[in-house]
């Protein structure tokens, strides 16, 4: 006959099993929400994979509201949001598309090429008497051409024919040579300035500027359009970079973002090591907008306290937690990052315009309740690494205790550097 297990043996048993399911449970959750991460990684994949492009997207994010309003006449239960007035100017109305070619520019110079008959050819077909000039067409086209072509600075030497027959020396006075950009090189203004825009405007790696030069039988290496890039910056753009700082630091909106790169060949540093790149604009639509990088090995809160110094504007930034550190500065979060990523609901079967309307009018009551967050963060069951978690862990921390009217605002440990 077996013995019955004793109470105490019966407690540790449920005991053991209760950590057990507990551990399991622990485990469950740890896997659900792998799958939630690695799901929207593939996601997102896809996006980038096949979606369309926003090259081809951007003919209709602009008037979305109008073919929505369109297609969906009967979708008369989407709430009505009126725009309220802000005081800025509004927006200038695009040029209508024309179809067809579009003229050349007008202050592009002319050079006028004629094509006259022959002789023999202008005797008239059918009468055979000689005929006279009525009239001309004239037909434009676009020529470009490109020449390398050498500039020989010519100096003329003086001396004295006095001194010659008369004195020991003779002194000999050269004309002087015009100030160059790169004193001691054989690169132009116009030269530099072609290196230069192919590199940070059309973006061109310098080996491919040097492959083009080679076409046109000129030899230069990849090195030295290199030291030019950087003598030009030491010796004459760090002081338009100056004066572009003190523009930004006096508009009243500074866009701010950093992100890392990766620079091989670094003094003192391993090639593994993360660097960041600091970018800054002033708004879209002001007269003078300026945008500035600044490369720094870290992302410590010294460097944009160094970059904005004195600065008492408006600053947009991502939530990280060293543009929060300025003095001065009142700082905005992105609102792409609060609600833009955040996962919505809809029904099924409707044309993704219709959806997004509705989407927008959800979102604005949604965030104009004062229990946003409350009611927000249960249900929005995302890894707190994916995007998604990301803009609802930003959303929660930036949003005000008391709801989206308030003004104050928690604060927050300042990033190490």
């Amino acid at each position: 006959m077996s013995r019955r297990p004793t109470t105490h043996e019966l407690e540790a048993l449920i005991a053991a099993h209760a950590a057990e399911l507990a551990a399991l449970k622990a485990e469950n959750e740890k896997l659900a929400q792998r799958v939630l991460h690695l799901e929207e990684q593939l996601r997102l994949e896809r996006l980038r994979r096949y979606a369309p492009k926003s090259e081809t997207l951007k003919e209709r994010i602009f008037n979305e509201a109008e073919q929505a309003a369109a297609e969906s006449r009967d979708d008369d239960d989407v709430e009505a949001v009126a725009v309220p007035d802000t005081g800025l100017r509004e927006a200038p109305k695009p040029a209508p598309k024309t179809r067809g070619r579009k003229p050349l520019p007008d202050d592009l110079p002319r050079q006028r090429v004629e094509h006259d008959l022959g002789e023999d050819q202008k005797d008239c077909p059918c009468c055979r008497n000689r005929m006279h000039r009525m009239g001309e067409t004239v037909t434009e086209q676009l020529h470009v051409e490109v020449k390398a072509s050498v500039l020989q600075h010519v100096r003329f030497k003086y001396a004295c024919r006095h001194c010659e027959r008369t004195a020991l020396n003779t002194p000999i006075v050269t004309a002087p040579m015009p100030a160059q950009p790169l004193p001691g090189s054989v690169a132009t203004p116009s030269t530099l300035a072609l290196v230069l825009a192919n590199k940070y405007v059309d973006g061109t790696p310098l080996y491919r500027v040097a492959d083009a030069l080679g076409r046109a039988d000129v030899s230069i290496s990849r090195g030295t359009l290199g030291n030019w890039v950087i003598r030009a910056s030491e010796l004459h753009l760090h002081r338009v970079y100056d004066a572009l700082q003190q523009k930004l630091r006096s508009q009243p909106l500074v866009h701010g973002d950093e992100t890392w790169v990766q620079v091989l060949k670094e003094d003192g540093r391993d090639a593994q090591a993360k660097s960041f790149m600091w970018a800054y604009r002033s708004g879209q639509d002001y007269a003078q907008p300026v945008v500035l990088f600044d490369y720094q090995p870290g992302r410590g809160q010294e460097h944009p306290q160094a970059f904005l110094a004195g600065y008492r504007g408006l600053l947009m930034s991502d939530g990280y937690d060293a543009w929060g550190t300025l003095t001065g500065a009142t700082i905005l979060a992105v609102w792409r990052m609060r609600a833009g990523n955040l996962p919505m609901r809809s029904r099924p079967g409707r044309r993704p315009a219709v959806r997004h309307c509705r989407r927008t009018s959800s979102s604005r009551r949604c965030m104009r309740s004062r229990g946003w967050r409350a009611r927000r963060r249960p249900t929005t069951k995302r890894a707190p690494h994916t995007p998604c978690g990301c803009a609802s862990s930003i959303a929660c921390r930036y949003w005000p205790p008391s709801g989206p009217g308030s003004t104050t605002r928690r604060r927050r440990s300042s990033p190490k550097a």
